[in-house]
């Protein structure tokens, strides 16, 4: 054995995830780069070369849960422990910059001085570059590394969470997302495949397909905008892309998410008879009442997204639905409330995340819509929800 081989120690990094399966599918993807550069995955941040920090900007308490990490990298520093490059990854840096900046990177650069560099979502091809100009990673190292072939990690031995497109273009008036990822950007169907397929030989047999709007993949601007729900003559390249990793032997089971109401058509819910798609869907609807809707910029409404439901449980008798809600929207009544309440009553949903409305810098909402709802109300009816959720939800 050569002195080379036994003097080499490999560097080791640790990633903190916070938010959606799509981040946590970016952050898979930044394990899967490093470990082709030669980390070794460590548990514990202290004990890293490289700390990556994938943010999530839906909820103020999402973005303050990545500011409270500069209070263990200050203990770190006050006790002359070693610290960790550090690299600030996801929709926080997403949110400064690109162009559909949310507010000035600056902003974000006094609240993390401890952070070294920052990557947005689109960004991740950059990171063997950053770590070559820090002496964290060998110009010769990153020189033959080719991206294209280089596969995420799963902590999971059967199970893969895989990106099927970046961005978002809906903007719905309360959401951060078209502007913390960008504009949506579909991966090529080969992509997808030759990924699914490279875990496939690692012996995965589940797959969640991620996207801020997966129904939309492979569309353009003007076609993805003129699907309706439940259309009968419009077919989605994304029922196809289900079919043809349904027709792969090896794979067991297929999620996706997220799936929106406005777009779920007739072709979609076919897909559903097939035995290796998941019986659980999660489809936000976000509001009980039309008039809130059409003011968060959905493109559905309540009846729409009744209609569809039922379809899909006609089709899938055993369908699990899980969806998203917010309560306190401005503008929003106590009778829009109750049409909330009504929803689940009818619905029954499974599942549910019900958030309570805060104002996300730079969104429509933001600006154009005065916060109305007092914050003890939008508790009360955040609690008063959760128990009919509780109360409605199916047994198992």
């Amino acid at each position: 054995m050569s002195k080379t081989s036994i003097d080499y120690i490999p560097k080791k990094y640790h990633i903190t995830t916070f938010g959606c399966q799509a981040n946590v599918a970016d952050s898979g993807t930044m394990a899967g780069i490093l470990e082709a550069l030669g980390y070794e995955k460590v548990e514990k941040m202290e004990e890293s070369d490289l700390f990556i920090i994938n943010t999530c900007s839906v909820r103020q308490k999402s973005e303050d849960k990545a500011y409270g990490l500069g209070k263990e990298i200050k203990k770190l520093k006050d006790s002359n422990e070693k610290v960790p490059f550090i690299i600030m990854a996801g929709c926080m840096v997403g949110s400064v910059t690109g162009d559909r900046q949310r507010y000035q990177f600056e902003e974000l650069k006094k609240k993390t001085p401890w952070v070294n560099d920052y990557i947005n979502p689109n960004q991740i091809d950059r990171l063997p570059l950053i770590l070559a100009s820090n002496n964290l990673a060998s110009d010769w190292a990153v020189s033959q590394l080719n991206l294209s072939n280089t596969y995420g990690v799963s902590e999971d031995q059967k199970h893969a969470f895989i990106n099927i497109s970046t961005g978002c273009d809906n903007f719905c008036t309360f959401c951060v997302v078209p502007y913390a990822r960008g504009r949506e950007i579909s991966r090529s169907k080969s992509e997808i495949l030759n990924e699914i397929r490279h875990f496939v030989l690692r012996g995965f047999t589940n797959f969640t397909l991620c996207g801020q709007n997966v129904n939309s993949w492979g569309l353009d601007m003007t076609e993805k905008f003129a699907i309706r729900s439940g259309s009968e003559t419009q077919k989605l390249p994304f029922a196809q892309l289900l079919r043809e990793i349904h027709d792969i032997p090896e794979v067991e089971k297929i999620d996706f998410v997220s799936s929106n109401p406005f777009d779920f058509t007739s072709d979609l819910i076919d897909v559903f008879s097939l035995p290796k798609i998941s019986p659980y869907l999660h489809m936000a609807v976000q509001s009980g009442s039309n008039e809130i809707l059409k003011k968060m910029n959905r493109r559905h409404t309540v009846e729409e997204f009744i209609e569809l439901v039922e379809r899909l449980r006609k089709n899938k008798p055993d369908l699990k639905l899980g969806t998203d809600i917010i309560v306190g929207f401005p503008g929003e009544k106590q009778e829009d409330f109750m049409k909330t309440v009504e929803l689940f009553e009818k619905i029954k949903f499974d599942n549910a995340y019900i958030s309570i409305y805060s104002p996300r810098k730079g969104t429509p909402a933001e600006k154009h819509f005065p916060d109305d709802v007092s914050l003890i109300e939008k508790k009360s009816r955040h609690s008063y929800l959760t128990k009919v959720w509780k109360k409605t939800k199916p047994k198992i």
